[in-house]
This record gives structure tokens, sequence and C-alpha cells, in this order.
């Protein structure tokens, strides 16, 4: 194949958007921290894949699960590790689980609600599992009577979301705590994105009990690279107790120290473990709430502006994802308000016939006023 020689890699770019701008809010993701961008260009070359080589970026690897397990009542039994995003966790984490169990099932059922992310329908295919999807309550929540009736003697595990992708609901993970300790099954937590959203939010933990207190939760995903602000790729996996990472371990024989290895990337990113890290030290607890405090603000001052011009919120937002249901009364679709959006460089997802918006650090009430005035004028000139 000819390689085309005017092929220009500057022009290309000039497509893409910016997260700087504050216009994205159709992403989970967000321009990295500057500081934290800094420390992960002196890191590119840590490799956490290698522990012989760098041995002291995975010392740094265990001081951001002590800081993560922190956040989730993690006991002194648990462990973790730091992989590429949220789908490369929920794979691990059912591979985990799966081999745990050590069943002689030809497909092991693991529950999920139907709002779950796509990276279950991937693990399901991978692992030979099968997802029994159940539907969600109109709070967009797991529905706790299909799950009691989805239990099989296949069933393994449940799956709980702390921070769904479409309107960023968390499922009742308490009531699922008891029918998983009632039933004998795991329970994995999916808070890729509430992860680092719902533990700083004042009582969070008395509120939606997202934590390791729950004795059936075996395991949890939380991102770095999204409300952590650090570059991609970062996510996280923490387990309660060592047997379910020594259950998908492999030994490395080429490698000098012959190290175990419990992700499915074997080459893995320092740099993004590093710049957390940083990070933490530089901001702390107190910081990393500022963040998420100016995120849900500005979420619900959004929410409350455009229910004033007529269009109506279903789910009360619990973190900072929006979701909006355009009337049937309204000038314009969700489809046409959507897409002209997008023409004005304002990106937003239709998720369940909504128009979705996520509010990352980087959009500031300054430039939702601007998105505001853009559907005023759409409004006023259809």
């Amino acid at each position: 194949m000819k390689v085309n020689q005017s092929f220009s890699i500057k022009e290309e770019l000039k497509k893409d958007f910016s997260y700087s701008k504050g216009k994205v809010l159709s992403s989970m993701n967000c321009e990295a921290d500057p500081f934290a961008q800094d420390v992960f260009r002196d890191n590119l070359e840590k490799n956490l894949g290698d522990p012989a080589l760098f041995p002291g970026t995975m010392n740094i690897e265990d001081h951001v699960i002590t800081i993560l397990g922190r956040l989730f009542q993690l006991p002194s039994s648990g462990t973790g590790v730091i992989l590429s995003g949220g789908s490369e966790a929920n794979v691990t984490a059912l591979w985990a689980i799966r081999n745990n169990k050590n069943l002689n099932l030809e497909t092991p059922e693991i529950i999920v609600p139907e709002s779950v992310h796509i990276s279950f329908d991937k693990a399901a295919d991978l692992l030979k599992l099968k997802l029994i999807k159940v539907p969600t309550t109109p709070k967009y929540q797991v529905n706790l009577e299909a799950v009691i009736e989805s239990i099989t003697k296949k069933t393994i595990a449940c799956v709980g979301v702390a921070g769904t992708t479409a309107f960023g609901t968390i499922d009742p993970l308490n009531e699922l705590n008891k029918i998983c300790l009632e039933h004998q099954l795991d329970m994995h937590i999916d808070a890729a994105f509430g992860g680092l959203v719902f533990p700083f939010l004042p009582q969070s933990r008395e509120k939606f009990f997202l934590s390791f207190d729950l004795k059936s939760v075996v395991s949890i995903t939380v991102d770095i690279h999204k409300m952590g602000r650090v570059p991609i790729p970062g996510g996280g996996l923490l387990w309660r107790d060592n047997i379910y990472p020594q259950a998908i371990q492999f030994t490395l024989p080429y490698l000098a120290g012959n190290p175990k290895q419990i992700t499915i990337t074997g080459t893995r990113s320092g740099a993004s473990t590093i710049a957390f890290a940083s990070l933490w030290n530089k901001i702390g607890f107190k910081g990393f709430q500022k963040i998420v405090f100016s995120c849900i603000e500005n979420t619900q001052y959004l929410a409350e502006e455009l229910e004033k011009r007529g269009l109506s919120i279903p789910i009360k937002p619990p973190i900072n994802i929006l979701g909006v249901k355009i009337p049937t009364n309204f000038p314009l679709n969700v489809f046409e308000l959507h897409r002209k959006l997008w023409e004005q460089g304002w990106t937003t997802t239709i998720v369940n016939g909504c128009l979705r918006f996520t509010i990352m650090p980087l959009t500031r009430k300054a430039q939702l006023e601007k998105l505001l005035l853009l559907i005023d004028h759409l409004i006023n000139n259809v």
C-alpha cells in the first residue's frame, strides 16, 4: 500500500474537539490537570509491567491503591491494581470472580442491571459468561425484585453501578448486598466514573453505601483518568482479598525476577499512576472535593435553568451527569436540538430519549451561560 505523502497530521488534528474550551459535554473524560500533565510527561517510560526495572513505580502504585482504598474502606486484606481503564477493570473483575469460584458450570451467570456499561457485554463474550440483564426502576436503578427472580443455581455474582453512564445514578447497593449475602453471591461495583465523585459528597457513605463495608462486595472499579484529572490511560480495580487476583495471575518467566501478572495488558503505563499520586499529594482530599463540588453546582445550575425554559429533568442528578427530556410542545425535538448544538461546537449525546450532559471540571458556569444563550437563540429562531 502506497503511503500518501501529502497526508497532514496537523490538518487532521484540527478536526478534533478540545476539552480545554469547556464545550465538550458528551465525555466522561476531560483535559488533565496541568500539573498532572507535567508529571505524566516526565515519566513516559515507566512500565508497571516490569517491576524489576521500575520498583519505585510499583511502590507508587501501592500508594495509589492505599489512597483509593481509604475512600471505600478497603480492609487490610485488600489489594488492587492500576490498569488501562474501566473496561479492562470490569473484565478483570469478572475474570477473577469466575476463576475464584472454580465451579463446574458450563456457562456461569452474572446478574447486571440493564443500565450496565458495555464492558460487561465484552466480558461475558470473552469469559464465556451469561449476562442476565434485569430492568431498572423509573429512577434508573436496578430493580431488586427482578434480581431476586433472576437468581438460579448458575448465578455466581451480581453487579451494581455507582454512576451510570446514562444518568449518573447509583443502584441501591445496600439492598443489593443483602440479596447477595442471602444467596452467597459475590458482588462487583462498577464505580468507574462515580468512584471519584460519591466519596467526596457530604455524608455520601451513609447515603449511598459505596463501600467494602458491604460484606458481599469483592471488587470495585474506579477510574483515575476521569474525575481523577490525570492523562489517559488510568483505571483502577480494588479487591477485598488477595484470593481474587491470585485466581488470574500468571508468572512471566522472560522478565527479571519472574514477576506475577494479574492484568490483561502486559505493558502498563506507570505515568498516570505517578501523576495521580503527585496530584493527590498536592491537593489532597479537600482539593478533589472542591473539584467535585464545582461540577455538582454547575450541573444543578444547568438543570434549573433548562427547567425554566420548559425542559424537564426526569431523574434528579446525584452527580455531574444530567439527562434532559424534551417535551412534545418544545420548538425543537431532541434530535434537532442535539444536532444544532453540535453544529455550534457543543457536544451532547442522546440516551434513552434524553439529551445527556456531562459536566466536567473544565466546563465553568460562564460557559454554561453561553450554552443557555445559544439554546434561547435556537428556541426563538425556529
